[in-house]
C-alpha cells in the first residue's frame, strides 16, 4: 500500500498577499495548496506566532491543530514532513529541530540559511539524521528552464561561457537566489570556484534582515563558465522583448547564444544552425503555476521518501546555492574575492552578512 505522509507548516503568513519587496508573499499558503493537491499528502497542523494569521489560515485550509510554538507542534503531532516558510533567519534552528525530532522530510523555503555557520550546522544535522530536505527552488521544474539545461547538455551553443541576468530593484537573495540557482541548474550544479560582489547598503530592510539597495555578483564555475547577476538593473541584448523589455536571461556559449524571454515562456536559440524558438506549452510563469512547479516539487519529495532518487530540488543539489548567495555577501563585506570553499574565518560568521555591512 502507498504511504500517506502527514504534513505540518511552520510560518503560515498573512491572509492578504502582496508581491511588494519586503515580505507578505503568502508562501505558507502556497505550501498548503501544494499539500492539498497531492493525494499522498495530508495537512494536519500549522504553527505561527501571529494568532490572527494562524486562525485565518486554519479556517482557509480546515486545519484543526494550530500552535504558537512550533516545537510543541513537532512534539505532539509528530509530522512526517514539515514545510518551513518563515524568514531566512529562522530556517536553520527550525530545520535542526525537525531533524532532532524524527521528521522524515522538509520542504525548506529559500533563501536557505542566514549565515555560513548556520549552513554548517544544518549540513551536519542533515548528515547525522538522514532527514530529506528539498529546497523550494521550484523553478527547476519550469519547462523553459529545463529546456535550457537540456540544450546546453546537448552542446547546442557549444560550451557555456556566461550566464547573465538582471533584476530591476530586487536583491541577490530573495529574488536573486532564483537566478543564481538557475545558473547552477543549467551548468549541472557544478562547484563554484570564486565569487566577487559589490553593493550599496543603506537603511533598507525586509524579510527580517538588512537588504541591499543595489548589488552585483560575478562568479566562476569549476569549468570556467561565469555567472553575472545584477540585482538593481536589467541587462539587455540590444533587441526588444515582447513589451520592449530586455531578455529575462542571456546564456552565451562558444558557438551561440540563448535568450530567455517573455517571463520564462519563450527560449530563443541562435546557434551554428541558425535561429529557432522553443515555446513553453504551459505558458511560462514566475513560479506561481502550481502544475509546472509546486506539483512536481511535492511529487519529488513523496517519491524520495518512498525510496526513489533525490529530486532536482534535493539538498545535495541546492545546498551550493546557499553557499553562493552567502559568498556574494561575504565578498561585499570583505571587499575582496571569496574563494570556495570559504576559509574558517568566513565559516565562523553567524550573522546575516548584510547586517554587519549595514552597521559599518
Amino acid at each position: 500500500m502507498e504511504n500517506t505522509y502527514r504534513c505540518a507548516i511552520i510560518g503560515v503568513g498573512a491572509p492578504t498577499q502582496t508581491w511588494a519587496k519586503g515580505g507578505g508573499h503568502q508562501i505558507g499558503y502556497s505550501h498548503a495548496r501544494m499539500i492539498e493537491a497531492d493525494p499522498r499528502l495530508e495537512l494536519v497542523a500549522a504553527a505561527d506566532i501571529h494568532s490572527g494569521n494562524l486562525r485565518a489560515f486554519q479556517e482557509k485550509f480546515s486545519v484543526t491543530k494550530g500552535y504558537a510554538d512550533y516545537r510543541a507542534m513537532l512534539e505532539e503531532q509528530k509530522p512526517d514532513i514539515v514545510s518551513i516558510c518563515t524568514y531566512v533567519g529562522l530556517h536553520e534552528p527550525m530545520a535542526v529541530a525537525c531533524a532532532e525530532r524524527g521528521v522524515k522530510g522538509i520542504f525548506l523555503e529559500k533563501p536557505i540559511v542566514h549565515s555560513p555557520a548556520a549552513l554548517r550546522r544544518l549540513s551536519q544535522a542533515i548528515d547525522e539524521s538522514g532527514i530529506k530536505v528539498a529546497v523550494a527552488h521550484v523553478r527547476r521544474y519550469i519547462p523553459s528552464l529545463r529546456n535550457i539545461r537540456d540544450e546546453l547538455a546537448a552542446g547546442t551553443i557549444g560550451q557555456p561561457l556566461l550566464f547573465m541576468a538582471g533584476i530591476d530593484g530586487w536583491d541577490l537573495c530573495e529574488w536573486g537566489s532564483h537566478w543564481l540557482d538557475a545558473f547552477r541548474f543549467f551548468n549541472g550544479d557544478r562547484p563554484v570556484s570564486w565569487v566577487t560582489a559589490q553593493g550599496r547598503v543603506r537603511d533598507l530592510r525586509g524579510y527580517g534582515h538588512a537588504m541591499e539597495d543595489h548589488a552585483v555578483a560575478c562568479f566562476e564555475f569549476d569549468n570556467h563558465a561565469r555567472g553575472l547577476l545584477d540585482g538593481g538593473r536589467r541587462i539587455g541584448s540590444g533587441e526588444s522583448d515582447c513589451a520592449g523589455a530586455p531578455p529575462v536571461m542571456t546564456i552565451v556559449g562558444t558557438e551561440g547564444v540563448m535568450y530567455l524571454r517573455e517571463w520564462l515562456k519563450k527560449l530563443e536559440i541562435l546557434g551554428a544552425d541558425g535561429k529557432r524558438e522553443v515555446i513553453d506549452p504551459a505558458g511560462g510563469d514566475r513560479g506561481e503555476n502550481r502544475e509546472t512547479t509546486w506539483a512536481p516539487y511535492a511529487a519529488g519529495m513523496v517519491s524520495w521518501l518512498d525510496g526513489g532518487d533525490p529530486p532536482p530540488t534535493a539538498w545535495e543539489f541546492t545546498r551550493g546555492t546557499a553557499e553562493l548567495n552567502l559568498a556574494a555577501y561575504l565578498s561585499m563585506l570583505r571587499g575582496d574575492r571569496i574563494d570556495l570553499p570559504w576559509d574558517e574565518e568566513a565559516a565562523a560568521i553567524d550573522e546575516w552578512p548584510l547586517e554587519i555591512f549595514a552597521r559599518r
